[in-house]
């Protein structure tokens, strides 16, 4: 029996020859994951997050006067949406005791959560007292934010929804 450090038959067992073929592949999965990590970023960090961070009680304060304003807002979307398919979205606005608003400016603010690059904005349109619409479609399938924005002078007033886009 030869046991030595310098014994080459170790090498032709084909259980040492699996384990050091397992820890080959673990080691180079590992460093392409690592590589795609970093030459490909999910995107989903905000470049300004220090500068949001400061505004956060100006936002609260934002929010406060959405509140005391007494608005509500509905966004009526299409029962099936897909990708490149012009529809109609809605928003309903109401003041205090279910008014109409009429609005200086409504705008639909788009947002992929996980693609900055398609992010888009569209102005809304009055159809009828209180009701605002515009006719969208939507490039890319997947999860969007859309944020409705709503002028009456000084006054602003937010209403969101998040939906999926089918492809």
């Amino acid at each position: 029996m030869n046991i030595s450090q310098s014994n080459k038959e170790a090498l032709k067992n084909p259980w040492v020859l699996g384990l050091l073929l397992f820890l080959a592949t673990f080691l180079t999965a590992n460093a392409i994951f690592i590589y795609l990590a970093f030459s490909s970023p999910p995107s989903l960090v905000v470049e300004d997050f220090y500068e949001r961070g400061k505004n956060y009680e100006e936002a609260q304060r934002l929010v406060e006067k959405q509140k005391a304003l007494g608005w509500t807002g509905v966004i009526m979307t299409p029962k099936t949406t897909r990708v490149n398919q012009h529809q109609l979205y809605e928003v309903l606005l109401q003041g205090k005791h279910s008014t109409a608003l009429i609005l200086d400016s409504v705008i639909l603010h788009a947002y992929r959560p996980s693609d900055a690059k398609a992010d888009f904005s569209v102005e809304m349109l009055n159809s009828k007292p209180g009701m605002y619409g515009a006719d969208v479609s939507f490039n890319l399938p997947g999860i969007w934010d859309v944020i409705i924005v709503a002028k009456q002078g000084e006054h602003e007033f937010m209403v969101t929804k998040r939906f999926s886009i089918s492809p």
